[in-house]
């Protein structure tokens, strides 16, 4: 097993990189930074292994690396895909970003690690689970509101 090392440096400069992994096959893993996905991907404690994205093989619940028009990179579920572009939502937002375009896109997220355990993006259980959250977009201030709430008084 691979050590994981926390780089201070710039996303950009890590991207090249990480394109290069590609044209050989190889998959790249990144620690994944920021709340935007909370709960299912935790800042600083989670990673994520990445593989060269496809257009045509996105599905909606797949998460993505995109590169936005202005240079930033954001890692984000993918919400709805239309014939010709995509539109990504973080987990712990209600905002659709989009429409976004196949050229933007990067990389999709086939593994996650939290800590030492593995889990499948592509397991029936992670599916279900993602699905559900994403169809409680809406709702979903109230929940994690909730949920800290609970965690709170449980320490």
């Amino acid at each position: 097993m691979c050590k994981i090392r926390e780089v201070k440096t710039a996303a950009a400069s890590l991207i090249p990189l990480i394109s290069e992994l590609f044209e050989y096959g190889q998959n790249s893993r990144i620690a994944v930074s920021g709340d935007s996905m909370y709960p299912f991907l935790r800042d600083r404690i989670d990673s994520v292994e990445l593989t060269k994205g496809s257009f045509d093989q996105l599905s909606v619940g797949d998460i993505v690396l995109i590169q936005r028009t202005d240079g930033c990179y954001v890692l984000h579920r993918l919400y709805r895909k239309n014939k010709d572009c995509f539109f990504m939502v973080g987990d712990a937002q209600q905002w659709i970003e989009g429409p976004l375009y196949p050229e933007q896109l990067l990389a999709v997220v086939t593994v996650i690690w939290r800590k030492d355990k593995r889990i499948a993006c592509s397991s029936m259980w992670w599916r279900l689970l993602s699905g559900l959250w994403l169809y409680l977009r809406p709702f979903r201030y109230s929940i994690l509101k909730v949920y800290r709430r609970i965690r709170k008084l449980l320490k």
